[in-house]
């Protein structure tokens, strides 16, 4: 009896255990899912972070890196030698087709124009000339905060992207919900079981006492009778 005990115990750790790490897996998909974009943006803790796509700021960062950059800013106290993220329509991977992503150089000229919005000239320490192009006070995103994680930024990217694929989908929220959905049931089942049995058993308790109730009244009234015969023969006599 104590062995079955002892045995049920150490089942209802392992499952508690294997819930626990279902609970985190979930968990974990469902931040990372939630807080990283498709565009390498990445949020943690609150603080916004990039990721970086090429080398034309090494070495102060380099691909695959990430980078804090502060979204709370305004843009007049931007001065040159700050390092801004902004959005530019640029050719990333050189195959002749431009798009829409967020860069990271730094500021070495400030312009405004004629109804005083401020333009940026930027230019990557890594790049032999400046960008092509201005950037607009209204394309920027942030200002790095001279953090950076080395190598992390491409880790996250592999993570997020598996993660965000039907496999990773299949794997982190439609397994361990299936296993958790087959532990809920399994664990209703056993507790129907255990209370049916239960109930079963009180209920041939009651039934034996009842018989033991009945048999036990009935030896007395045979004895109540028994004596009240005697109690007469006595008395004839």
């Amino acid at each position: 009896m104590e062995e079955n005990k002892t045995d049920n115990k150490k089942k209802y750790r392992i499952v508690n255990i294997i819930f626990w790490v279902v609970l985190a897996i979930v968990a974990i998909y469902a931040v990372v899912a939630l807080t990283a974009t498709d565009d390498g943006t990445t949020t943690i803790f609150g603080k916004t972070a990039f990721t970086v796509q090429t080398n034309s700021m090494a070495p102060a960062f380099e691909k695959g890196d990430l980078i804090y950059v502060d979204t709370d800013f305004n843009t007049d106290d931007i001065v040159v030698g700050d390092v801004i993220t902004f959005q530019a329509f640029i050719d990333v991977t050189g195959d002749g087709e431009a798009e829409w992503v967020y860069n990271s150089h730094r500021v070495i000229g400030i312009e405004e124009d004629v109804n005083g919005y401020l333009h940026f000239v930027t230019k990557g320490d890594n790049n032999a000339t400046q960008d092509d192009s201005t950037v607009h006070e209204s394309q920027v995103i942030g200002i790095w905060t001279g953090k950076v994680a080395r190598n992390l930024g491409g880790i996250i990217d592999g993570i997020v992207g598996f993660l965000k694929s039907g496999t990773g989908f299949f794997i982190f929220i439609v397994v361990p919900c299936f296993a958790f959905l087959v532990y809920e049931v399994v664990r209703f089942v056993n507790v129907m079981t255990e209370y049916k049995t239960q109930q079963a058993l009180a209920d041939r308790v009651k039934i034996s006492e009842e018989a033991l109730a009945a048999a036990r009244a009935q030896l007395e009234a045979e004895a109540k009778l028994e004596k009240e015969k005697k109690e007469s023969k006595e008395e004839k006599e």
